[in-house]
């Protein structure tokens, strides 16, 4: 890879996570007193792939599993250095952040619905639903741009704001209890709005 398309990456990384990821991730690992390879096991990704992230051969973690976890690391970690976190609880929220959401299962280890044969999703629709919303939203951008747009909605919009930072960057439990609150039910004709 070139030079030119590293520093294009880091550039990318700057704008969509504050830094380069080389940067916060070994902060993140200094803080939590952690390797690189167990940073990369709770964000669940190869510790090759957190590496080609790091150096920018690549410029964003494409897992929208992982860039959640990530986001989620990034915050624990900004609650550990404001106190809010006591050093004590972070092994378990770490752990925590490990566990948000395996591949078949979400966030509180159900396991999430396949479609049926017409493609219409079976059992709990409003998981599903928060699960399409989420992928959508990570297929567009990545943890941190979902969260500064919606810091920029907060005031103008702020329920617009809740369900970037909760469907789109958020714990999938969250989500569907967001959705489950917000969404229109055909039995009591509400409209979803807040």
């Amino acid at each position: 890879m070139d030079h030119a398309t590293t520093k294009r990456n880091q550039e990318l990384q700057r704008q969509w996570y504050g830094a380069p990821l080389g940067e916060l991730c070994r902060d993140l690992c200094g803080l939590f007193g952690m390797t690189q390879s167990g940073l990369a096991e709770i964000l669940g990704v190869s510790p090759a792939m957190l590496s080609l992230v790091m150096r920018g051969q690549r410029a964003r973690i494409a897992n929208p599993d992982a860039a959640a976890r990530l986001s989620a690391v990034l915050h624990l970690a900004h609650d550990v250095r404001a106190g809010t976190v006591p050093p004590g609880e972070v092994v378990d929220a770490l752990a925590a952040i490990r566990a948000n959401r395996t591949p078949g299962q979400d966030s509180l280890g159900a396991a999430v619905t396949q479609p049926s044969p017409a493609g219409e999703p079976e059992g709990d629709g409003d998981l599903c639903f928060a699960l399409r919303l989420r992928d959508l939203f990570n297929a567009r951008a990545g943890a941190a741009e979902i969260l500064e747009a919606a810091a920029l909605l907060d005031a103008p919009h702020p329920g617009l704001a809740e369900i970037l930072r909760t469907c789109g960057a958020g714990r999938t439990d969250e989500a569907v209890d967001l959705v489950r609150r917000l969404a229109p039910r055909p039995e009591d004709g509400r409209r979803g709005r807040s």
